[in-house]
């Protein structure tokens, strides 16, 4: 499946959340939406589950308008918001039943698989549970299963890892991993570790504008040359410093990995940017 995005734009009164912006999206895609909050990723992804209407522009599924027919997209979906909306009296095995009724999948298909995400995303132990007796960690892996019943063409997942641990985090990244073989996933994330090692396409957005969409690799080299690394001076303090990445305590001082366009100090000495450095290149304008 093609979803193109074609000059899309969404104001709240005179706010401009997302400035005109266009894409592309296929199958076989694992897309990395990234950005800080504010950034626009939350509105653009409803616009593309159908959830708002742009205030300008176009959304096109196979060459056809989600925008005029929300159906074409509806049918096809499987989203996950920032924040799902649960019933806390139905425990998960109920909940996710529930789904597969609306979702209109035969009660057979939809117990087996049920069975097989409780299993997949560590939940057979609260298969039972309330809803409401459970964590919010939880609560985010029944919300996960739920958006992928039905095997959607198109999975959509906000924010997807928040309250996970770091095992439930790989199981995850590795379910979407496997789908977007064949799928279209788009994954919204402040953690880039969460998309480190399976994104195909980098998004990156900031004050509702797309900066760079394209691969990691074209990330990463057009990062390179704005990476570096140096032993604070001890004279300066580090509040005052941007583009900061890291920070790590050493015998010899604190040592800092920043993005700048230019050398920061005298003794900084370039490095190999990672992917977090190189979309922090992007929303620090650096080249």
């Amino acid at each position: 499946m093609l979803l193109e995005v074609k000059e899309v734009s969404k104001k709240y009164g005179a706010f401009p959340a997302l400035h005109p912006l266009s894409c592309r999206m296929e199958s076989g895609e694992l897309i990395g939406l990234v950005g800080s909050n504010g950034a626009g990723k939350s509105t653009l992804i409803k616009i593309l589950s159908t959830l708002i209407r742009p205030t300008s522009g176009d959304v096109l599924l196979d060459g056809r308008s989600i925008v005029k027919n929300p159906s074409l997209m509806q049918k096809n979906i499987g989203y996950l918001p920032q924040d799902a909306a649960f019933y806390p009296n139905l425990s998960a095995v109920e909940f996710l039943m529930y789904l597969s009724a609306l979702k209109k999948i035969p009660k057979k298909k939809a117990r087996e698989e049920v069975e097989a995400f409780l299993e997949a995303l560590h939940l057979s132990d609260v298969r039972n549970k309330r809803l409401s007796d459970c964590s919010g960690g939880m609560k985010q892996r029944v919300g996960i299963a739920g958006a992928l019943l039905g095997n959607p063409e198109i999975i959509i997942v906000d924010e997807p890892t928040t309250g996970l641990d770091p095992e439930e985090r790989v199981a995850l990244r590795n379910i979407l991993s496997t789908l977007a073989c064949t799928k279209l996933v788009l994954l919204s994330t402040h953690i880039i570790s969460d998309i480190e090692a399976a994104a195909t396409k980098i998004m990156v957005l900031k004050k509702g504008n797309l900066l760079f969409c394209d691969t990691p690799e074209t990330l990463l080299h057009h990062a390179q040359g704005h990476v570096w690394e140096y032993i604070l001076p001890k004279s300066l303090r580090s509040e005052g410093l941007s583009g900061v990445s890291s920070m790590l305590q050493t015998k010899e001082g604190i040592k800092v990995r920043q993005v700048s366009a230019e050398r920061p100090f005298a003794d900084a000495v370039l490095a190999e940017a990672a992917l977090e450095e190189a979309c922090l290149c992007v929303l620090e304008e650096v080249f």
